[in-house]
């Protein structure tokens, strides 16, 4: 007899029966198994469609790191520059003041020359005044 005492389907054996119902039963584990392996795969897509997002995430702030870094090295370059002449400038000023102060240690020797000689010539005629 078949399920709950109905009998087995016209022209089928108990063992043609019994056999596809095993043959159903691997075609159900198969089944449930390519569902996981299904299952996993689409977990991997998801994986691989977050990973390339964030590389490309990642390689825009790279091009934006780099395009700011030059100019950040454009303004220094032009800083550097600035600071270039303005020490030619200081150079410049202070050989200026070098040969001022050499100009006036000159004017100055002159001056305590002419005084150490009047001082002199007053003391030779013993200080008239």
């Amino acid at each position: 007899m078949g399920q709950k005492g109905k009998p087995p389907p016209e022209g089928q054996s108990a063992a043609e029966l019994l056999g596809d119902w095993r043959a159903a039963e691997r075609d159900s584990v198969a089944a449930k198994g390519a569902s996981s392996v299904a299952q996993l795969a689409l977990a991997a897509a998801h994986a691989a469609e977050d990973a390339a997002n964030e590389t490309e995430e990642a390689a825009a702030a790279a091009m934006e790191a780099a395009a700011r870094a030059r100019v950040a090295v454009d303004h220094a370059r032009r800083a550097a520059g600035m600071a270039a002449e303005a020490a030619e400038l200081a150079l410049a000023s202070a050989e200026g003041d070098v040969a001022r102060a050499d100009q006036e240690v000159e004017r100055t020797g002159r001056v305590e020359t002419q005084a150490r000689d009047a001082f002199h010539d007053a003391e030779d005629k013993q200080f008239p005044k």
